[in-house]
Formats: structure tokens, C-alpha cells, sequence
């Protein structure tokens, strides 16, 4: 008796097995969908606090107080996660932690965050945080707005945001950050003055050049980047007054890495206890 083999089973879970590896390619395809920043279409920013003063005064923690931390809010966008502050209350001094101390930048490092270009309006808010939840919220009052301005954010520029002043005068200085990278084995370098006196132009001297390096920065401005050669030991940077030799601020250990950008920034204010002056170091690029 002759036996037949059926084989119309076979070939049809055979089918069924490749279409449903064809669809599984499919569906992988068509999960796997890659968003792009639109760097033509937007605009950079770094936000960095100068801030001299120490009220309104906000608590940190029970029974712990510091000056103002600021949330920053882009066309009714809130940007940054933990408010930018200062730490100690009364003073620049102490350990940094969160919020950041002041000169810090937001966001850190060399990092700059990205907004739709255009005008566009910032609110600066005390950054008051209701300490009975965690993660710690927003919880606003009444004036709790320092600051409300608009600015024209060409696409594809870098800027440098400077909150500065005091309550209830706070104020933002807005500057471009034109980033053309250094040459090899150099590194660009230029002073920020936001030292709260307005009198005071300081210019920036380096030891291991043996030189004044950038000359006659008045208040709140930011000078023209410097190229200089990467110094083979740690260089020490001094501010001095226009026509003084008196050392204002020093920077001791500066060691720059090839084909990075720096700000060198002063801050403070004299005559003010609390408020010496002091001076960071913010890298752009």
C-alpha cells in the first residue's frame, strides 16, 4: 500500500515562521524612531549667578537658610531642575554643594542648554522649594519673581546669561559666546567682570607669562577671547585694578587642557562683609 506524505502543513507554518519574522524586523523598524536637535533652528544658553545679595533669604532644609536660588523659566519653560543658588547664607565662602555655589554655571561644564531661537522671555524665580515632599518641588508666593525679561536668541549662537545685582533690583546680562576653537596645543582665555562695584576695571596677569594678558575690563563686561600657549606648569592668574599693581583676586593651580575655551570670572563686592571678592573658572568649550 503506498503511503502519502502531506506536505501542504509543512509549507504553510514554513510561510507563517517567515512572515512572522518579517513583521517582528518590521515592528522593530518601525518603533525605532530617532529624534534629532534641530541645531539650525536653535539657540544656546549657559546661565551663571553673580548674585551679591543675600536676601530674600529661603530655607534649604529645616531651620537652615540661604540668599535667593533661581529657577529659570524660558517662555513659560522651566528649565533647570535644582534652583541655582548659593550656599552659607551670608557669605561666598564654604563647601560647594547643592544649590551650586555662586560662579557656578547652569548647566555645568562646558555643557550649554538648548531652547527654540527667537525671542524669548525668561522669568528669573526665587527658587522656594516645598521641603515636605520628596523630590522637592516649586512652591511659590507672592514676589516671588526677581526678574522678567525678553531677549533675541539668534539660532545656532552660544550665550552666557549673568544674573547679577541685588533684591529687588536683579538684573540679567545677556552676552554672546562666540566659540572659533583655539589652535593645537593653545587654549583662549577671556575676563568676565562682574565684580558689584562699578567703578572698578580690573585687568588679568599671568606669571608664567610674565604679562598683563587682558587689560581694562570695566564692570560687567566680558572681554574679547585671548589665545595663549599651554603653559608646561600650572600658571597663576591676578587681577589687579586699572593702574594698581595691588593684587585684587588671585588664582592659584590654573592648569588649561589644548583647544579649550575659558571664562575667568569675577565676583563680589568690597566693602561689604560677606561679599568678598572672589573670582571662578567656567569652561565653554
Amino acid at each position: 500500500m503506498k503511503k502519502y506524505f502531506n506536505y501542504i502543513p509543512i509549507l504553510f507554518s514554513i510561510l507563517l515562521f517567515a512572515a512572522g519574522c518579517k513583521d517582528d524586523v518590521n515592528l522593530v523598524d518601525e518603533n525605532n524612531k530617532w529624534l534629532y536637535l534641530d541645531s539650525a533652528n536653535n539657540a544656546n544658553i549657559k546661565f551663571i549667578n553673580v548674585y551679591t545679595g543675600t536676601s530674600p533669604r529661603l530655607p534649604t532644609a529645616p531651620s537652615i537658610y540661604t540668599g535667593p536660588q533661581f529657577l529659570m523659566y524660558a517662555n513659560g519653560a522651566k528649565l533647570n531642575g535644582s534652583p541655582l543658588g548659593y550656599i552659607g547664607g551670608t557669605t561666598y565662602t564654604g563647601t560647594q554643594t547643592t544649590p551650586s555655589a555662586v560662579g557656578t554655571p547652569w548647566p555645568i561644564t562646558n555643557v550649554y542648554a538648548t531652547i527654540p531661537g527667537g525671542s524669548t522671555r525668561f522669568d528669573i524665580i526665587n527658587g522656594r522649594m516645598n521641603l515636605t515632599v520628596v523630590p522637592n518641588v516649586p512652591a511659590f508666593i507672592a514676589g516671588d519673581t526677581l526678574a522678567t525679561f525678553t531677549a533675541n536668541l539668534d539660532k545656532g549662537k552660544y550665550y552666557s546669561l549673568y544674573i547679577g545685582d541685588s533684591f529687588p533690583n536683579v538684573r540679567v546680562t545677556v552676552k554672546e559666546d562666540i566659540l572659533i576653537p583655539p589652535a593645537f596645543q593653545t587654549y583662549k582665555l577671556r575676563m568676565a567682570n562682574f565684580v558689584m562695584n562699578p567703578l572698578d576695571t580690573f585687568s588679568l596677569f599671568s606669571l608664567r607669562q610674565n604679562a598683563e594678558i587682558i587689560a581694562n575690563i570695566t564692570h560687567k563686561m566680558v572681554s574679547d577671547w585671548v589665545q595663549l600657549p599651554i603653559p608646561i606648569i600650572s600658571d597663576t592668574l591676578l587681577f589687579r585694578k586699572k593702574g594698581s599693581a595691588i593684587i585684587s583676586i588671585q588664582i592659584n593651580g590654573f592648569s588649561p587642557t589644548g583647544l579649550r575655551m575659558y571664562t575667568i570670572l569675577a565676583r563680589g563686592k568690597t566693602g561689604v562683609t560677606g561679599k568678598a571678592l572672589g573670582a571662578n573658572i567656567i569652561t565653554n568649550r
